[in-house]
């Protein structure tokens, strides 16, 4: 048998497994990659940006979406009396970080989280109050 056709066969072989097993580890379905459960989480602040990951969401009633903080002096709030720019459906209950009506500038250390679970179909649009001025606004649709 010929030595370099050996070599280049098993190498052939290497690569294909090798193509085929990250290909695997980098689709967009059931389990691989996202280690963030049901997929309703928003990053809130990563690598230090002003910006919430996603922006928008949509999820379906009765499921909670966690925000999880990548970085310090963010918060959430989605409490129509504590910002212009927050709304809610008719009927729904606000959430924040904060309690209503409570510090509107208080934020969540990095590494924290927090939960909402939404009972009410429309949209919501919440915000960072400290850095609303700089679009610092996220959507959660949410579905019946």
């Amino acid at each position: 048998m010929d030595p370099t056709h050996s070599r280049r066969s098993v190498l052939a072989t290497l690569g294909a497994a090798a193509t085929a097993a990250l290909a695997g580890c980098s689709g967009g379905g059931g389990d691989g990659g996202d280690d963030s459960g049901d997929g309703n989480t928003v990053a809130v602040g990563p690598d230090g940006s002003l910006t919430y990951d996603p922006d928008a969401l949509t999820v379906s009633v009765g499921e909670t979406v966690t925000w999880e903080f990548d970085s310090a002096t963010h918060n959430v709030c989605a409490w129509p009396d504590m910002h212009d720019a927050v709304s809610i459906p008719d009927g729904a209950e606000g959430f924040g970080t904060m309690d209503q009506g409570g510090d509107a500038f208080a934020t969540v250390p990095e590494g924290e989280t927090f939960e909402h679970t939404f009972e009410t179909a429309g949209d919501y649009t919440y915000v960072c109050v400290p850095h609303a001025g700089s679009d610092m606004v996220g959507t959660i649709t949410v579905e019946e």
